[in-house]
């Protein structure tokens, strides 16, 4: 059953925390824009846009022709990006189910970048992309996979696995796809996949704290959020001496794995 995330834990720290430390995410985002081939004038569509650095990059790829528009459900996120857009793109409070504010055939690319799996209902998120994205448009997204873990998921699991009191935490995103799922929703809703693969990304932190400030302001305020302080404290402690096993001259050395999926909306339909 799809599970939807809290919206109420984040803060204006973790959004400052995002901004600064969600590099990780936007340098796979750069590959997620890469691979849809943005073309100036194009009209795109950034679903879950967090602060905007990824927008702007979008809103650099199209040109002042272009327009480019970031929707995020978190409003402290939206205030950063509207900080950053200084009028090159837009940013409003949105949530990726619910684009009626949109007209059909809108955007010639929508997408998503490390937000899928957060989504409850990801079927109707993507009928949404579906009516605003022009004829021959392009969407794409990536996520994290559900049977490739994280190194840092596969840790903390290990960590709680004989661990009653943590055994009831949530050890990523609550709503994961595997690339046969991913193909198998896109095709339910007539998309022409184009892309669908794993690809390794490499991520290196100074020490335990930067790992989980990452981690609670990449799932604004969700990760560890059902235990209690001292449960928390005591998991950082024996984390901290299970990720000196990954440390190496950039520091601690963690991989994520990511799905990079790219569709086509067809011409006719």
């Amino acid at each position: 059953m799809s599970t939807a995330p809290s919206l109420q834990l984040d803060s204006a720290a973790l959004a400052d925390e995002y901004d600064r430390l969600g590099i990780r995410q936007f340098n796979h985002g750069l590959q997620l824009l890469d691979a849809l081939s943005l073309h100036e004038g194009e009209r795109v569509l950034d679903v879950g846009c967090g602060t905007g650095r990824l927008t702007e990059s979008a809103a650099q790829r199209v040109g002042a022709q272009g327009d480019v528009l970031g929707i995020d459900p978190l409003p402290l996120r939206v205030e950063r990006a509207l900080q950053r857009a200084q009028g090159r793109f837009a940013a409003r409070v949105g949530r990726a189910e619910r684009l009626a504010d949109i007209d059909d055939a809108h955007f010639d690319v929508v997408y998503l970048n490390s937000v899928i799996h957060w989504i409850p209902d990801q079927p109707q998120a993507l009928r949404e992309a579906w009516r605003v994205l022009k004829p021959g448009g392009r969407l794409g997204f990536t996520t994290m996979p559900a049977d490739v873990p994280h190194d840092l998921h596969r840790v903390l699991h290990a960590l709680i696995a004989d661990d009653p009191q943590s055994q009831r935490v949530e050890i990523g995103a609550p709503n994961p796809l595997t690339r046969d799922s991913a193909a198998s929703l896109l095709s339910s809703l007539g998309f022409e996949l184009t892309l669908n693969e794993i690809r390794t990304i490499d991520d290196a932190f100074d020490n335990v704290d930067d790992v989980l400030t990452f981690s609670r302001a990449s799932s604004f305020g969700n990760f560890l959020s059902s235990l209690e302080e001292p449960d928390v404290a005591q998991l950082r402690e024996r984390l901290a001496d299970a990720l000196e096993a990954h440390r190496g001259p950039r520091g601690l050395h963690l991989t994520r794995r990511m799905i990079f999926v790219t569709a086509r909306k067809p011409l006719a339909h």
